[in-house]
């Protein structure tokens, strides 16, 4: 590790801020009003403050506040902090739930490094709109609390048949199903060890109401799909998720490095 990068991983930053523009050393950007009130009222950051910022797609660098007006702050972007990376293909379908559960599901599949978020619709799905820009700002404010440099993608909300048909025969579908409850042979930690070698994956989570018929028939006949139990009790969808995703990071994910 050389001295400049050591230098830039220790600077004092006060915050850390997705920006939705390019970023370079030397550019300035001024900062929507959001960002602004967050930085100058409610952290109480004056002039000189150092911050991180990150993009998505740039890596992260270290930015200072250069500008401050009465309806406008602008920062003026440093040297790069880190370089881009990327969490794993994971994905995380799920039936949505009420708006709070919702929020935490956002959240927390981003903090556990999903890279995308699919609500999708089931036929005994009990919700009939999704608030994608709401989904997308839990996304966003998960990552900026916890170190990651990507985006979870918010997709919208599709029915379960044309989510199925937009996953590739080479990723591996993991169905969290709750017909399967306690059933010893399909235990998520056993089938995940066993599973197959795969370099995609995408967790499947069904509504309150489960399954139907037609939607078990068409998941069974599918290749490469897994069909997993979370244990001896029925969990409501954002606990079945949270749980999912956490087996798959420590057996099959980046919990491993």
């Amino acid at each position: 590790m050389n001295s400049t990068y050591q230098k830039m991983e220790q600077t004092d930053i006060k915050a850390r801020l997705y920006i939705d523009a390019p970023l370079a050393a030397g550019a300035v950007i001024a900062l929507p009003s959001d960002q602004m009130h967050y930085l100058l009222h409610v952290l109480r950051l004056n002039l000189g403050a150092v911050i991180g910022v990150f993009n998505g797609v740039d890596g992260e660098f270290n930015a200072s506040i250069s500008a401050v007006a009465k309806k406008q702050c602008s920062i003026t972007i440093a040297d790069q902090r880190r370089q881009q990376i990327y969490c794993r293909d994971l994905w995380l379908l799920f039936a949505p739930v009420k708006k709070a559960r919702l929020d935490f599901i956002a959240q927390k599949a981003s903090e556990l490094g999903v890279r995308v978020i699919w609500p999708v619709k089931t036929d005994y799905c009990q919700i009939s709109r999704v608030n994608d820009d709401r989904l997308a700002a839990n996304a966003i404010e998960a990552a900026e609390q916890t170190e990651r440099l990507d985006i979870a993608e918010i997709r919208s909300f599709d029915p379960l048949h044309d989510v199925l048909a937009a996953c590739d025969d080479d990723r591996l579908l993991i169905w969290c199903d709750e017909a399967s409850a306690g059933h010893p042979a399909l235990n998520i930690t056993t089938a995940l060890a066993a599973a197959p070698p795969h370099d995609k994956a995408a967790i499947l989570i069904g509504p309150e109401g489960g399954f139907s018929p037609a939607e078990r028939h068409d998941l069974q006949t599918r290749i490469k799909c897994l069909k997993i139990s979370l244990g001896p009790r029925i969990l409501r969808a954002d606990t079945a998720a949270i749980s999912a995703l956490s087996c798959y990071q420590s057996i099959c994910g980046d919990w491993q490095s």
